[in-house]
This record gives structure tokens, C-alpha cells and sequence, in this order.
């Protein structure tokens, strides 16, 4: 798909849930744009530095008041909850698994007080971040995400899927399982069952084969989580720009 339409119609998407959000008066953008342009760079991927010369070389017309670089970062931050209408709502069964992400080399681990990823292992291997844990209805659309730091345990994400108890039974591999926890919605499911589960693997390919999430830049927690909100957003809206067809090559950019 050309990127000029494939933006035309992410922001018709975004502007069809928020249009009724008006821009303050001293504003430049719309929040339709933001969130548009915060679903560009998440698809796009990479350092925001070269996303920005990018949309201000090539796409400024469709943003005429596109502001300052760290302006639109923060902006990005500040409305990125705004994604909120994209979540998808719980099936009968959903997937819930995790995905390891890392912020820094190995290498720099420790160097900085501040440093937000921690060292841990995610599917085996060894990094320096954090670990995102997606819950995905059956059409692979995400329901509800969070996240925690590489060495924290699996089963820390048992009330992203127990908080839809009643609503439905989430298939989760064995590292969910907690000794002596109340009897829940979440069914851990033994190697080779459930095949329905291994429909979040090909979520996870995406994020990291076209949207080069495997690796992120982010130093700040509060722009580490705008860039998940908008990485569960896009998912969801390229799955309904191809009807749920499950191939979004054609969205790369």
C-alpha cells in the first residue's frame, strides 16, 4: 500500500474516535494527528530523531503545523492514552504471553542510576530491558497490555488476564502458573496443546519483523509506555484496515 494512502487512512481511522476531541486553542495539532503520527513512527520504527526528518521531509503536507521535534515527542507522550478506543474487546478464549524488549546493550548495563530495563531472559535469551505482555482476543487483536522489567517473573502478569475473569478464559503458557493462586480464569496450557495460543506468536513477529520493536531507544518510563500504547493500537487498526486477513506486509514503510 502507498504510505500517502496508508496514512489517509490511519488518521481517517483515528479521527472517526476522536474527531469529538477538540484541540485547545494554542495548540498546532489536532489530536488526531498526534495519534496518527505517533502510530507513523511505531510503524516506521527506529530512533524518533530520523522518524522526524523523515515526516518533515517527505510528508509535511499532510501536517502543515507540524511543530518542533521535542515538542511533538512530548505531545506523543501526553496523548498517548488516547489510543485507549483502539483496545479490542475479550472472546471466549484469549491469548495472553510475553515478549522481551531491549533498551540497552549488555554491555551499558549499570552505567546509569537512572537505567530503567533490567537484565533477565525472555524465550531463552538473555537481555537488557523490559518484558511486554499482550492479552489477544481471537481475532488477534490486543485486549489489554502491561509490562514489567527483564527480570521479573512470567507469572507477575497474572492480573492482566484475571482482571477479565467472568468475561474470558485466557490460554497462557506454564510460566503463568503460581503456587497456591485462586482458582481463575487463566488455563495454563502443557506444550503442544491449545494451538489457538500460537496466534500471539504471530503478533510478535510483527512487532519485531516490521515494526523493529525488538529494540527500543526509550530512556524515560513515560515515553517507554506512549510507545506501547500506540504499538497495541497499530496492531489493531492494521488488522481491521486488512479485514482481520493476518498479513501486514504490505504495511511496511
Amino acid at each position: 500500500m502507498p504510505t500517502d494512502e496508508l496514512i489517509i487512512r490511519l488518521f481517517c481511522m483515528v479521527d472517526d474516535e476522536l474527531g469529538h476531541v477538540n484541540k485547545r486553542s494554542d495548540a498546532h495539532l489536532y489530536p488526531s494527528e498526534i495519534v496518527t503520527i505517533g502510530l507513523l513512527f511505531t510503524l516506521k520504527g527506529g530512533r524518533f530523531r530520523a522518524f522526524y526528518r523523515w515526516l518533515d521531509a517527505n510528508y509535511r503536507a499532510f501536517f502543515p503545523k507540524l511543530v518542533e521535534r521535542t515538542r511533538l515527542q512530548r505531545l506523543l507522550r501526553d496523548h498517548a492514552e488516547d489510543t485507549l478506543p483502539f483496545l479490542a474487546d475479550p472472546s471466549f478464549f484469549t491469548v495472553v504471553d510475553t515478549y522481551g524488549i531491549e533498551l540497552i546493550h549488555p554491555r551499558r548495563e549499570g552505567r546509569s542510576p537512572r537505567q530503567l530495563g533490567k537484565k533477565g531472559k525472555s524465550n531463552g535469551r538473555s537481555l537488557v530491558g523490559i518484558k511486554l505482555a499482550w492479552l489477544i482476543n481471537d481475532a488477534g487483536e490486543v485486549v489489554d497490555w502491561s509490562w514489567e522489567r527483564a527480570n521479573a517473573a512470567d507469572n507477575v502478569f497474572r492480573p492482566l488476564a484475571s482482571a477479565y475473569d467472568g468475561e474470558t478464559i485466557a490460554l497462557a503458557e506454564q510460566g503463568l502458573r503460581e503456587k497456591d493462586a485462586p482458582p481463575s480464569n487463566i488455563k495454563c496450557c502443557e506444550r503442544g496443546m491449545w494451538n489457538e495460543r500460537f496466534s500471539i506468536e504471530t503478533n510478535l513477529s510483527w512487532v519485531t519483523e516490521l515494526f523493529h520493536a525488538k529494540k527500543l531507544y526509550h530512556r524515560v518510563t513515560s515515553h517507554l509506555e506512549a510507545r506501547l500504547w500506540y504499538l497495541a493500537a497499530l496492531i489493531n487498526c492494521l488488522l481491521r484496515l486488512t479485514d482481520h486477513k493476518r498479513s501486514l506486509a504490505e504495511f511496511v514503510i
